[in-house]
């Protein structure tokens, strides 16, 4: 894998990870259970990144902290939104 297309994996995954967090958090419609198993399916390609372009791996490190330490637990706790709310 060339560093451009580990570059363009890791936009694509951050661009996941962004439409993740919005669903996550009430700001879109999308299903955030099926954007968070593409999550995971992705992790394998960013182990893979990490190994083999190393000066990607503080990328590929704070994608995988974003994901795993910051939102399982709010999907979870957080309040229901209203249906008629405005996005």
């Amino acid at each position: 894998m060339t560093s451009q297309e580990a570059e363009v994996h890791l936009s694509k995954y951050r661009a996941l990870l962004k439409a993740w967090t919005m669903a996550v958090g009430g700001f879109s419609k999308d299903d955030s259970d099926a954007l968070y198993v593409q999550l995971e399916q992705g992790q394998d390609l960013l182990a893979q990144i990490a190994l083999e372009c190393p000066e990607k791996s503080y990328s590929v490190d704070m994608l995988i902290n974003s994901r795993s330490r910051t939102w399982p637990g709010f999907a979870d706790q957080r309040i229901p939104r209203p249906a008629s709310r405005q996005t």
